[in-house]
This record gives structure tokens, C-alpha cells and sequence, in this order.
């Protein structure tokens, strides 16, 4: 699949949104907002796990983070997830009948789809790439 045109914007594939699974840092400030510091190298020692949500788009803008206690939990909300993503060949909506999700993976493999790859977004060097989010609290 190459690029698709939706609404303005220009997808990679057919799926709107992308979803990672990785290391976070949360702090709640005190104006309602929550920041949270997505760790893709080194892990601080009070890190968690999150999910991050990105836009599938060139620079794969993050539009939503969940927070979890362990990797358990966020594979399972991601396995849950990421097959009812919205397609751009569906005028932006979900499956409705979305696939079990081993067969979701096979999917995309069989249409050479990418998963999200946070050293794609980078230029060389440098080290301890990290991306910061700022959010309401729900």
C-alpha cells in the first residue's frame, strides 16, 4: 500500500492511527495536566508502561497515551485496540467486524505494513531518545 489521501492529510497505509507499546514517566501537575515522558533507550527506575497512540502519518504525531502498571496489561489493552483502528479505505472508520488479533498481525504482514519505529523519527546520533507528552487528566 503506498500513501492514501483522507481529509487533508496523507497516510502511510491504511490505518489511520499506529500503536506502541513502550517505557513512560508520568508526573501530574497541578494545573490538571499529566506530562509523560516516553523513554524508547533508557528506562528510569520509576518508569511504567504506556501505549502510545500515533497518527499514521509522516511524522506520526502521538494523539493519545494510556498509562499501565505492567506490560501485561498494556499488550492486552493494545491486542484489544489495535484491530478496531479506523481505515482510511473505510471513510475513516473502524471494521465492523473487526479481526481476532492474531490474525490482525497477519494482516499486516501480509500487506507489508509497518509498526511504529521511533528511530525512524530521529536523526543519527545522539542518545536517550525521548518524546514528551502533555495531557488532560481523565
Amino acid at each position: 500500500m503506498g500513501d492514501l489521501h483522507f481529509q487533508g492529510e496523507v497516510y502511510n497505509d491504511d490505518r489511520m492511527f499506529v500503536l506502541h507499546v513502550c517505557r513512560c514517566t508520568v508526573t501530574a501537575r497541578d494545573d490538571g495536566t499529566m506530562v509523560t515522558t516516553i523513554h524508547h533507550e533508557v528506562d528510569p527506575s520509576d518508569s511504567r508502561w504506556c501505549l502510545v497512540t500515533y497518527r499514521n502519518t509522516a511524522s506520526y504525531p502521538a494523539t493519545r497515551v494510556d498509562h499501565f502498571d505492567s506490560l501485561e496489561d498494556a499488550r492486552a489493552y493494545l491486542e484489544r485496540v489495535e484491530p478496531t483502528v479506523p481505515r482510511v479505505s473505510l471513510a475513516g472508520r473502524p471494521p465492523v467486524a473487526p479481526l481476532p488479533y492474531d490474525q490482525f498481525v497477519a494482516w499486516k504482514a501480509a500487506n507489508d505494513l509497518k509498526d511504529y519505529d521511533y528511530r525512524q523519527m530521529y536523526l543519527p546520533g545522539g542518545e536517550n531518545r525521548c518524546e514528551t507528552l502533555i495531557s488532560t487528566r481523565r
